[in-house]
């Protein structure tokens, strides 16, 4: 095979390594960026479920201060009542302290209910406490492993660049422009290979029998007359096509 068309396809091979490791760095933030927004929608629920529980003790705080009240009110009314002259008062006294006793049981009712909704809402917040935690911790380990996974990228990242350098130095100026420009082109495919029947890998156009014979020559390079992708033969075709003779 031509020596420059077999460095294209090894740096083709380079560059789309390069390709695929520099998409890992780049999704290493972003992994980050999830970890910390689902610790932070944790933490937010946390604050929803204090917010409740505040609510449910001044809304148990009030009912016992009315209960406090009327108590209050009813130990006046029971003195008033031996001060009284008419029975007409003294029925009426009689009626507000059954009323008031009346407005306290149902709003003891109500402090039970509450207080037993603030239990429940106690152990959701401990039980949620302890989630957060464990999530903490695991958060602060994934996001230490997902540093060292993009340190270990980088590092192998600056290897392939040197790599490439190399390569990309062996390749006649001319040349290389014309393959970087393709590569970008066409979505990390600048050199392809051509299948046994005759097409072009990149474009599946086939190719006149003459050029078909030149790439499988391997002595110069060729560009597809469709897509201008550089066009090699691979052996592993040789190889199918010997199957398919046996086979036949």
């Amino acid at each position: 095979m031509n020596t420059t068309l077999e460095t294209l396809i090894n740096l083709q091979h380079v560059d789309r390594v390069i390709l695929e490791i520099q998409q890992k760095i780049d999704q290493c933030p972003l992994i980050i960026q999830q970890l910390d927004k689902r610790l932070q929608e944790s933490e937010d629920r946390i604050q929803e479920i204090e917010h409740s529980l505040e609510n449910q003790e001044k809304a148990r705080r009030s009912k016992e201060m009315d209960v406090e009240s009327n108590l209050e009110k009813i130990k006046k009314y029971q003195g008033q009542l031996l001060q009284v002259k008419t029975n007409k008062e003294y029925t009426a006294l009689l009626n507000e302290i059954k009323t008031l006793k009346n407005k306290n049981s149902l709003t003891e009712d109500d402090i039970i209910e509450l207080m037993e909704g603030i239990e429940r809402t106690k152990n959701a917040l401990s039980d949620a406490q302890e989630d957060l935690a464990q999530q903490r911790a695991r958060t602060e380990q994934e996001k230490q492993a997902q540093e060292a996974e993009r340190q270990r990228l980088e590092q192998e990242l600056h290897t392939e660049h040197a790599q490439r350098e190399t390569l990309a130095a062996q390749v006649d100026p001319s040349v290389y422009n014309e393959y970087a420009k393709l590569f970008k082109l066409r979505n990390g495919l600048a050199v392809v290979s051509v299948e046994k029947d005759g097409v072009c890998r990149g474009c599946f156009v086939a190719l006149t029998p003459q050029m078909f014979a030149e790439v499988r020559g391997g002595d110069f390079i060729h560009r597809c007359p469709t897509c201008f992708r550089f066009l090699y033969w691979s052996q592993d075709e040789d190889q199918s096509g010997d199957s398919d003779d046996d086979h036949s």
